[in-house]
């Protein structure tokens, strides 16, 4: 089994709109160290094989073809070759993930309203009948 992780990101020479907000975003929360901000995507694929070499080829394809734009991103393929179990760690502890969750739900808003689903009077316009101008000097 390979678990192949991509991270895509804009190039350097390319202007990050997305980063530029979130590194101002920082600064303004008084985090004033951050001098640059790049933000973009990471894919974690599981493949069920263990031919690395022909793995990588086809990965590269899909990397260039499908998960990056290679006109402004970069990308980043890493593999790693194991069992299934040995290779089942996710990045982040279910743990976290959970707690993470839970405080989301304690700090978040209330849960929205949603709106009913009875439907609603529809009221006509009412339609004033109105001679026209050459009716009326008749």
């Amino acid at each position: 089994m390979i678990r192949a992780q991509v991270i895509v990101r804009p190039r350097a020479s390319i202007f990050d709109p997305q980063g530029d907000a979130v590194q101002r975003a920082i600064q303004h929360l008084g985090v004033s160290a951050v001098k640059q901000a790049h933000v973009g995507k990471f894919i974690e694929l599981e493949l069920d094989t263990t031919d690395v070499k022909a793995t990588r080829a086809q990965l590269e394809t899909i990397c260039k073809d499908l998960l990056s734009n290679p006109v402004i991103e970069d990308y980043a393929l890493t593999l790693e070759v194991g069992t299934p179990t040995a290779l089942k760690k996710s990045p982040l502890p279910r743990k976290a993930v959970k707690k993470a969750k839970a405080s989301k739900v304690k700090k978040g808003k209330a849960a929205k309203k949603t709106k009913s689903t009875k439907p609603k009077k529809v009221v006509k316009p009412s339609v004033k009948t109105t001679k026209s101008k050459k009716a009326r000097k008749k």
